[in-house]
């Protein structure tokens, strides 16, 4: 039988800890902590290690954010996610909370349905984290060592190439990405695409409060830098980058343009896109429009036939009553001729308008045929 899945919860108040214990404690196996040194004891020495950790941000010592740094810093717990929970939801939190290396922010006071499905929706993704990391460490390997051949400016040449077959947000944000894992950088990107903010990592959808960073980030300047992490602004695009090589000023300089080349490339084929949609979606009603003219047509052209065929046949009887009437009204041959005359002439002008209605609905066709051309 499997082990059940394990969270530790880390809160300096018994009556949190209690709290945290009786909310998870029908679903996941819990193990709770009043102080970051007694959580980082347990993990040093625990054969298991847990599948999530929520870390109070306001611990009495070492605080919840110097806690999340030691975690990610040991290569051998840096995989665990890692959830603050303070009764502070300010943006200066959330970002001392990403910088520190969190994935999520849980703002007290919680309902207990809110935590179980956060800690639902971090699990699965985590879950598939897990099983790109292989993946993710080999095309990495693999790409920066393509990258001493293609040269700085490889990757940008390879993203505007790749650019051009995008079609929709995730590819464009795949390719973007792409291009960061080239240079060996790690990050995440943010397209506003047909009125949705589409975000996106390299482990994927991006994580709750990599996104809500993201959303905030993409108010700044064009290009903003904060410690390892530099954020590139270009109209829909935001391009965040969390590991800028610092210590490297010249090779910071370099990838600084190269990411600001990359961002505003992407930004064009952004509005492409938009206007390819637009343009698509145009021809679609334009399509639609035809479509229905040309059934309007269709029955206009059966109408006409019928009414033409009616005036026929009222024409008709109209001559053979009037022939007959000539008999009981005792005209002579010329008024007779005279008669026949001004029928016929005013019966041919009646005609005549009956056949415009066909030459109109010609025309309409026509029309109809050369709007179809147009939106094909």
């Amino acid at each position: 039988m499997a082990e059940p899945v394990l969270i530790y919860a880390v809160d300096d108040e018994p009556q949190m800890q209690v709290l945290l214990d009786a909310i998870l404690g029908d679903h996941y196996a819990v193990e709770t902590f009043g102080t970051a040194e007694a959580c980082l004891q347990q993990l040093a020495a625990a054969e298991q290690r847990p599948e999530m950790i929520l870390i109070d941000v306001g611990l009495p010592g070492m605080d919840g954010y110097a806690l999340c740094r030691r975690i990610k810093d040991d290569a051998e717990t840096a995989h665990i996610p890692v959830a603050f929970i303070s009764g502070h939801d300010t943006i200066e939190a959330r970002l001392r909370g990403y910088e520190a290396g969190g994935e999520d922010f849980i703002v007290k006071p919680f309902e207990p349905e809110e935590l179980l499905s956060k800690l639902k929706v971090a699990l699965r993704l985590f879950e598939e984290q897990e099983q790109l990391r292989a993946r993710a460490s080999f095309a990495e390997h693999t790409a920066l060592s393509a990258m001493s051949t293609l040269g700085s400016l490889g990757a940008v040449i390879e993203f505007l190439r790749k650019s051009f077959a995008c079609t929709n947000a995730a590819e464009l944000g795949t390719a973007l990405l792409d291009a960061l894992k080239q240079y060996g950088l790690q990050g995440a990107v943010r397209i506003h695409m047909g009125g949705t903010a589409h975000t996106m990592s390299l482990q994927g959808a991006s994580l709750p409060l990599e996104a809500s960073i993201l959303d905030y980030v993409s108010t700044l300047g064009r290009i903003f830098e904060f410690q390892k992490r530099a954020v590139f602004n270009f109209g829909g695009i935001t391009l965040l980058v969390s590991n800028m090589p610092i210590d490297d000023a010249e090779r910071c300089g370099s990838l600084r343009d190269n990411l600001a080349i990359l961002a505003e490339g992407a930004d064009a084929r952004r509005q492409a896109i938009e206007i390819e949609e637009a343009r698509r979606r145009t021809q679609q009603g334009l399509l639609k429009a035809v479509d229905k003219l040309q059934s309007t047509l269709n029955a206009m052209r059966v109408k006409h036939q019928r009414e033409q065929f009616s005036v026929t046949q009222l024409v008709i009887d109209v001559q053979e009553d009037m022939v007959k009437s000539f008999v009981q009204i005792g005209l002579s041959e010329g008024q007779e001729s005279f008669v026949i005359d001004l029928v016929k002439r005013h019966i041919g002008q009646i005609l005549d308008q009956i056949a415009q209605g066909d030459d109109i609905v010609v025309q309409l066709e026509e029309l109809a045929a050369t709007l179809r051309n147009l939106a094909a």
